[in-house]
């Protein structure tokens, strides 16, 4: 039996945005995607996390999709620097997830002590989709042929049997050296991303399930 570290999130908004969307209306995806969320373990760490040093399991609901109409700043460039831009600002939809809650599940016990005192203030999406941590606790954990899930993201195959949204992601990215250089995807595949109301009975592998009282199952992924 094996163990991982088990932190619980919650918040009041959470905007996992759906990737590729230009339309001038931010969409959101039904799940985070992992990048987002190695993005909030190294907010947590107060560093870069990397997709070699983790792997990463996940649980993700809300109560419902909220929109709003937001006034947004627009830049342009003028060949030598960024500047407004002469048309001024406009306005633009988005969605976002109300309440939402959030559970991982890590193979990095050792960080435990980043999440009950963690160095930077994690959020879901944009800056002010501030999360609060739950629960801080070690679990055992035990590896299982087959499991019901749902609120996850699964690397899509032809023989899997789950509904969902098909997905295009990066699974990460890595930063330039340089300051201002930008940042590059590490690699690149098609996900199914499962929403919390459709729960999926699975047989695939990487699937597991914590001890105690409290039994829940999940995929682990490894990147």
């Amino acid at each position: 039996m094996d163990k991982a570290l088990e932190v619980r999130f919650s918040g009041w908004t959470a905007t996992p945005r759906m990737p590729f969307i230009l339309s001038g209306n931010a969409v959101c995806m039904s799940v985070p995607s992992y990048s987002l969320l190695l993005g909030l373990i190294g907010c947590c760490l107060g560093r870069l996390v990397t997709s070699d040093e983790v792997k990463i399991g996940f649980n993700y609901s809300f109560d419902t999709v909220g929109k709003d109409l937001e006034t947004r700043q627009r830049l342009e460039y003028d060949g030598k620097k960024v500047k407004s831009h002469s048309k001024g600002t406009d306005a633009y939809s988005r969605e976002f997830h109300v309440a939402p809650q959030l559970t991982i599940w890590l193979n990095r016990i050792d960080w435990e002590n980043y999440f009950n005192n963690p160095v930077g203030t994690p959020s879901l999406g944009r800056s002010q989709d501030i999360l609060k941590i739950e629960s801080v606790q070690i679990v055992e954990i035990k590896s299982v042929t087959k499991a019901t899930i749902s609120g996850t993201m699964i690397p899509f195959s032809s023989d899997l049997k789950a509904g969902g949204q098909l997905v295009q992601l990066a699974e990460a990215y890595q930063e330039s050296n340089d300051v201002g250089g930008g940042r590059k995807a590490t690699n690149t595949r098609i996900f199914m991303a499962i929403p919390p109301d459709n729960e999926s009975i699975l047989n695939i592998q990487n699937l597991y399930q914590t001890q105690g009282s409290d039994i829940q199952s999940f995929y682990f992924h490894q990147f």
